[in-house]
């Protein structure tokens, strides 16, 4: 067992790589280890990481159907599960999101493009942060009145679902998702009277079509996408630019050449783990690597340890524009891979794209350290709180 006060995911880093190489580590030594910190026994080779998120029937996301996400396609499987995904298939299709992309590149070059006109700055904060907000609020048709108000929300309620047996941030949670929901059930009443050509209208139109259209659906789906694309797409833009940053070469690469920028995010991804990991629910008693897991027991699947696997990444240790072999599993793998990708690979390349436009001497402020850890900005992914740069 691993004593929570030692446990890797209670450790800050100046490299965003230091939590994968210490779990994969500990992953050459032995498959399965109990965390304290983590109340789980993490799963840390990438086979078994892989085997257990493609095995839906015996490790579930259940449990995420706790409180607000009941209805969720996060919390369902089975025949539910695949006709909500098909639902979301429909409004993420290649046409859609082609459509997505014309929009959301103006909106990156709003967001980073004044930075060129400041010597240093903080992006997280500055940037990063408001980013994936006017994105969605652009792109479902919604008032720029939310903004803020939008932002705070979404992040108590993310907190919430983070810690969901902690009763000093529930009922902010409470509060903050009814009202949220709320808001886009008004919302999508006012676009089943004035049809828009923008992403809420494909939602509604995408369950229309599949003859699965109710207002809660449609509302659920919408928030789920608020909170499912938020603080995640922030995240992984922290981690894409700041591992360019932390490898010179790569960054020039991408530079010189922006075809670069979806292998630099893929690889920033496994890099950096924003998704360190994902909890699931066992079903039925089964094993891992010899390994005991018993029936409605936790584990947690350790993808940060699975990226650093060196027999599916030979040299994991290097970050390389021009990796073959094995994908990540940033976005996990199997039943419930993200069915937001598309976007969330729209906005970041749009931003990396911008922001490296805007600044073309991008640097780190060599008086600053940075700082990596699990449980950045307050919820359950890993990354850092601040990016001090020099553009």
């Amino acid at each position: 067992m691993i004593p929570a006060a030692e446990s890797a995911f209670a450790q800050r880093s100046s490299s965003p790589a230091a939590l994968g190489r210490t779990l994969a580590a500990l992953g050459r030594q032995q498959p399965i280890v109990y965390d304290e910190l983590m109340h789980a026994p993490l799963v840390l080779r990438h086979r078994d990481v892989s085997a257990a998120l493609r095995d839906t029937a015996t490790f579930s996301t259940r449990f995420y159907g706790m409180g607000p996400m009941s209805e969720a396609m996060i919390a369902l499987d089975g025949p539910a599960h695949h006709g909500l995904r098909r639902v979301h298939n429909r409004f993420f299709s290649a046409s859609a999101s082609a459509k997505y992309a014309q929009a959301v590149v103006p909106i990156a070059r709003r967001s980073f493009g004044p930075l060129a006109a400041k010597a240093e700055v903080e992006l997280v904060e500055e940037s990063i942060a408001r980013y994936p907000m006017e994105v969605f609020l652009a792109l479902l048709g919604i008032p720029d009145e939310l903004g803020d108000q939008g932002l705070a929300w979404v992040r108590a309620i993310i907190t919430w679902l983070g810690s969901p047996m902690d009763e000093s941030v529930a009922e902010a949670g409470r509060q903050a998702y009814d009202r949220l929901s709320e808001y886009t059930t008004t919302l999508v009443r006012q676009e089943l009277r004035v049809r828009g050509d923008n992403m809420l209208g494909e939602i509604v139109r995408a369950f229309e079509a599949d003859d699965a259209y109710s207002l809660e659906a449609v509302t659920t789906a919408v928030v789920s996408l608020l909170l499912g694309g938020f603080e995640t797409t922030i995240q992984m833009m922290s981690a894409t630019v700041s591992s360019l940053l932390l490898n010179p070469d790569a960054l020039a690469r991408v530079r010189a050449d922006s075809g670069l920028a979806e292998a630099a995010i893929d690889e920033s991804f496994r890099w950096a783990n924003p998704t360190a990991g994902l909890y699931r629910l066992v079903m039925r008693d089964t094993e891992l690597s010899g390994t005991p897991l018993p029936a409605g027991s936790l584990v947690y699947l350790a993808i940060a340890a699975a990226h650093f696997d060196e027999q599916v990444y030979p040299d994991a240790d290097t970050f390389r524009l021009d990796r073959r072999g094995g994908a990540h599993l940033g976005f996990g793998i199997g039943p419930h891979y993200c069915v937001g990708a598309p976007l969330a690979r729209i906005e970041v390349t749009a931003a990396l794209t911008a922001l490296l436009d805007a600044c073309p001497r991008l640097r780190l402020d060599p008086e600053t350290t940075l700082s990596f850890h699990y449980g950045a900005r307050g919820f359950v992914q890993h990354g850092t709180e601040a990016l001090p740069v020099l553009t």
